[in-house]
């Protein structure tokens, strides 16, 4: 079989050039965020291993946080500013793919408050799947990855944001994100 009979029968089975039916989307999505996710912890095993000196949490919270703030910017950018409330800020992170992804259900959209609740997270999935224990994965959530979502608020500075609860905390609750005006 030619390279170019190959190359077309593999871009065939992928369905490239076709629009994809939602679980694709969704499970192509997923499977980007778990990659993602993947990688940080391979990367803070590795900086726990080879340089055991150096405070691997604090370097990935810290990325996690700079990466955050760097989406909150392209939120104020397409919003025409960072003077924006709770609802505007809560729906200016919020996307389809994310939507499907975390199975997220917007709860509250008020002046002073917006909720968002998270009934499932790819990255505690993936964290689970590399083998990583509760303790682990309630760690990686809580003080790294989530940094990610208080660094996209950091432009905002008329709102908070706070996690009452996590798909981490394996309590069965998923992910409250609550957004309030200060």
């Amino acid at each position: 079989m030619s390279d170019n009979k190959k190359i077309a029968e593999f871009e065939e089975n992928i369905g490239k050039g076709q629009s994809a039916t939602f679980e694709e989307f969704r499970r192509e999505v997923r499977n980007a965020y778990m990659d993602r996710t993947r990688q940080i912890f391979f990367i803070w095993k590795k900086l726990k291993e080879i340089y055991p000196e150096v405070d691997a949490d604090r370097v990935v919270r810290e990325a996690s946080r700079d990466f955050g703030v760097y989406q909150g910017e392209k939120i104020a950018e397409k919003s025409g500013g960072a003077d924006l409330g709770p609802v505007e800020v809560l729906l200016g992170q919020t996307s389809k793919g994310g939507m499907a992804v975390f199975d997220q259900e917007i709860k509250e959209l008020g002046e002073d408050r917006a909720v968002k609740i998270f009934h499932s997270c790819p990255h505690v999935d993936a964290l689970r799947e590399l083998g990583a224990t509760d303790e682990e994965i309630t760690h990686f959530c809580r003080n790294m990855l989530s940094a990610c979502d208080y660094g996209i608020c950091e432009p905002f500075k008329a709102v908070d944001i706070d996690f009452p609860t996590t798909v981490a905390d394996h309590t069965g609750e998923g992910c409250q994100m609550i957004i309030t005006r200060k």
